[in-house]
């Protein structure tokens, strides 16, 4: 059998690879996964990358004087931790599959498509409403006719119906699992 395969774009390898890694026995590789130092992800199988961070940690935790009970509670609050962070990254991710919440680039694209649509309605009142005014001679005729055309567009602001500019064309759900870090780009807000 191969010390190295892989799976699900992980590095894996078995318990002699990390025991002569870590120049220990196997026993003592064993004893590291009794003790919730490494994790394997299978029977005598470890992810390369996840085994040595954790081992890395558990090295500089027992060097900065922590003793070992300390470590462990470290070790489980990390743990905590990055299992708390998936869960909020599921429901995240699950919002936004029921459209309870959408990514930012998105709500960005549909706000700057109502204020292009308002901007460009406020801008055609002047031309649209000059010659009909231009026939008036009461103030109060003026105001009401140009009172009707800007409640007119704020009308048409507040129907905005952001359902018609966004379909599911344009909507990319990705459910991907544990990558290096957060993403930064298309955050749901």
């Amino acid at each position: 059998m191969t010390a190295k395969t892989k799976l699900d774009d992980r590095t894996i390898v078995n318990t002699k690879t990390i025991a002569k890694m870590f120049n220990m026995t196997e026993r003592n590789v064993r004893y590291l996964v009794e003790e919730g130092v490494i994790a394997r992800v299978a029977h005598g199988r470890y992810d390369l990358i996840d085994t040595v961070s954790r081992y890395i940690t558990f090295l500089k935790m027992s060097f900065d004087g922590i003793d070992e009970n300390k470590v462990m509670e470290s070790l489980d609050y990390e743990k905590w931790l990055h299992e708390k962070a998936k869960r909020e990254k599921a429901e995240i991710e699950l919002a936004h599959l029921k459209r309870e919440m959408h990514k930012a680039d998105e709500v960005e694209k549909i706000q700057n498509h109502m204020v292009m649509a308002f901007r460009s309605k406020m801008l055609s009142l002047p031309s649209k409403s000059a010659l009909l005014l231009a026939s008036k001679d009461d103030p109060k005729m003026i105001e009401a006719l140009l009172e009707r055309d800007i409640h007119e567009a704020l009308a048409e602001l507040a129907e905005y119906d952001a359902a018609q500019y966004f379909t599911e064309d344009n909507v990319e759900l990705e459910l991907e699992g544990d990558e290096d870090g957060p993403k930064t780009d298309n955050e749901p807000v």
